[in-house]
């Protein structure tokens, strides 16, 4: 199992300490197929926050009815994903070689 990556955010004066691991981070994706993001998102934070930051987080994130910011959620999630992202190798589709583009260039002049 691999060791969770370590990611910190600074939410107004405090700054919190997520530890998200490829399991949780793909629950979280799996769960916003299904056309929700933000109740996963609160999800996420809540379940990887340090033990001893959850009480403030919460209270930063949900309003009076107990319901999740979206906007602020969906911010520090934006990070959180950025940031988890970070440590993954990039993926990019390679470019069709210069040899091949300039043969096709060179058969539609004649």
């Amino acid at each position: 199992m691999s060791a969770p990556q370590v990611i910190l955010v600074m939410i107004g004066t405090v700054e919190f300490e997520f530890s998200v691991t490829n399991k949780e981070y793909n629950k979280f994706v799996d769960s916003m197929a299904s056309g929700k993001a933000v109740l996963p998102a609160y999800n996420l934070l809540s379940s990887t926050v340090k033990n001893e930051q959850h009480a403030t987080l919460k209270n930063l994130l949900v309003d009076d009815a107990n319901n999740p910011k979206a906007n602020l959620v969906m911010e520090v999630m934006g990070i959180v994903t950025e940031e988890f992202a970070s440590d993954l190798p990039a993926v990019v589709k390679p470019r069709a070689s210069s040899v091949s583009s300039s043969k096709e260039t060179a058969s539609s002049n004649s």
